[in-house]
This record gives structure tokens, sequence and C-alpha cells, in this order.
């Protein structure tokens, strides 16, 4: 299987192209003819409660992204997340 390591501090400072990089590793998974396991680790950096907490907006708009394209059942990828 191919695969992409991430850390949840990663995201943060990619800013306004944090979006679009996050299309970029499901569109490669989607696109792989092996799968992919996407490796995400300090997630805890990145996943959080989009209520309550205080966020920026394009950390927001990340989360957004990543629950789009996890919203429906795939063959293509897997995820392992680990948090300290």
């Amino acid at each position: 299987m191919d695969y992409a390591i991430l850390t949840g501090a990663d995201v943060a400072p990619l800013g306004t192209n944090s979006v679009h990089e996050l299309h970029k590793v499901f569109d490669w998974a989607n696109t792989s003819r092996r799968g992919m396991i996407i490796f995400v680790d300090e997630a805890d950096a990145f996943f959080r409660k989009r209520d309550g907490d205080i966020i920026s907006e394009n950390l927001r708009n990340s989360i957004n992204a990543f629950l789009y394209r996890t919203g429906t059942p795939s063959k293509k990828f897997m995820f392992i997340i680990a948090t300290n």
C-alpha cells in the first residue's frame, strides 16, 4: 500500500493552503491502485471540537474538508490516528 504520514501540527501552518493540501492527499488515495494508509500523528492537535473551542477559520475549514472526504466509506484508504 502507499502511505502518507501527517502530524496534526502540520495542518495549522499551511494556513489557507491546508484545505487544498488535504484534498491532494485524498485525491492521491483515490487514484492509488494499491490503496493508501494515512497515518496522522498528534491528531489531537488537528481534530478538535468545532463548537466551543476557539479555532482559526483555516483550521475549521480543514476539519470540514476532512469530514467531507471521510463522510462515506471507502476501500481506497485507511486511517491510523495517534494521539499523545
